[in-house]
C-alpha cells in the first residue's frame, strides 16, 4: 500500500477520531481502500482531499447530507448554493445570539436591580409613565393552551405576565387568577412566533387585546402573595383608590422548594386626578 496512509495516521493528521472516519465510510462519504489481506484501512491523497471538504462542512455546521449532495454533483455551482444557503443560516444565527446576549443582559440588570430590593411602603417612589402605551392579550389559562398549535409554540422568553385586580366601589380588591395577560418583548428571539400564535388566539375569540395606556403610575414590588395582597389594600388607601383596575406585570420568580415563591413585579394603576377619561372595571 505504497503512497497511501492507515486510518490512526490520517487520524493523527487531522485530530479526528477513528469513529469519524468510520462513519463517513458508512455514509458513503469516504470510503477507504481496504486491505484484503489484513483488513486494515488506508487513504489516498485524493482520499483527503474530500476529507478536507467534509470538514470544511462540519465546521460551517453544514448537514452532510448536504455535503453529499453537493459533492457527488461534481459541480462548482453545488458548492456554491450550499456556502450561500449556510451564510444565510449563519447570519440568522448571529441575529439569535445577538437577542440572546440582550435578554441574557436584561436579566444580569434585573437581578441587579433586585439586590437589596425594599418595598416602599410609603409610597414617594411612585413615578409616573408619561404616555404609557402598552397591548397585553388577555385570556382564560386554559384558552391559552386549547390552540391546536399550543403544543409547539416557542418563545416564551418573549413575554411578559400580566394580572390584574379589580377595585370596587367599597375598596375591595378582587383577582381572577385564571385570566392571565401577556405582552410581548419584540426583540426577544421567538417573539413573533408567540404574537402569530396570541392573533390567531384573538380572532378565534379565546383572546382579548387590551390597550393599556395613559399616564400611569408604577412601583415595584417584592413578596409573597399574601404580602402582594396586603401592599395592594395599602395603595389603594394611600391614594384612594376605587373603581378602578390595577394591573400588575410578574417580572420574576424567586422560587422556594416549599412552592412559597417570592415574586419581583411592576404595579401599574392611575387616579383620577392624572388619567381623567380612563377605561375602568370594563378593561376586564
Amino acid at each position: 500500500m505504497d503512497n497511501l496512509l492507515r486510518i490512526g495516521q490520517v487520524c493523527n493528521l487531522y485530530g479526528i477520531s477513528l469513529d469519524t472516519l468510520r462513519y463517513y465510510d458508512r455514509k458513503g462519504l469516504l470510503k477507504p481502500v481496504v486491505d484484503k489481506d489484513s483488513g486494515y484501512r488506508y487513504y489516498s491523497l485524493g482520499h483527503l482531499d474530500v476529507l478536507e471538504m467534509l470538514l470544511i462542512g462540519r465546521y460551517l455546521e453544514i448537514p452532510l447530507d448536504q455535503m453529499k449532495e453537493k459533492i457527488d454533483l461534481e459541480s462548482i455551482d453545488g458548492y456554491l448554493d450550499v456556502m450561500e444557503e449556510q451564510s444565510r443560516f449563519i447570519e440568522e444565527k448571529c441575529n439569535q445570539l445577538r437577542k440572546l446576549s440582550l435578554y441574557t443582559q436584561e436579566m444580569m440588570n434585573l437581578f441587579k436591580s433586585l439586590q437589596g430590593f425594599e418595598n416602599d411602603m410609603s409610597f414617594k417612589n411612585v413615578v409616573t409613565e408619561k404616555n404609557f402605551n402598552l397591548t397585553v392579550y388577555y385570556a382564560e389559562l386554559k384558552n391559552l393552551l386549547s390552540h391546536e398549535d399550543s403544543s409547539r409554540i416557542n418563545g416564551i422568553e418573549a413575554f411578559e405576565q400580566w394580572f390584574s385586580y379589580s377595585v370596587g366601589q367599597e375598596g375591595l380588591i378582587t383577582e381572577n387568577s385564571q385570566i392571565v395577560g401577556l405582552s410581548i418583548k419584540e426583540h426577544i428571539a421567538g417573539a413573533d412566533e408567540i404574537l402569530d400564535y396570541l392573533e390567531r388566539m384573538t380572532a378565534e375569540g379565546k383572546a382579548k387585546i387590551i390597550k393599556i395606556s395613559g399616564n400611569y403610575r408604577r412601583i415595584s414590588f417584592h413578596g409573597k402573595e399574601e404580602e402582594l395582597n396586603k401592599y395592594l389594600y395599602l395603595l389603594c388607601s394611600h391614594f384612594h383608590l376605587s373603581d378602578t383596575v390595577i394591573h400588575i406585570k410578574y417580572k420574576f420568580a424567586l422560587l422556594h422548594k416549599d412552592m412559597e415563591h417570592e415574586y419581583f413585579a411592576e404595579i401599574y394603576f392611575y387616579c383620577e386626578d392624572e388619567c381623567p377619561g380612563q377605561e375602568r372595571k370594563n378593561l376586564l
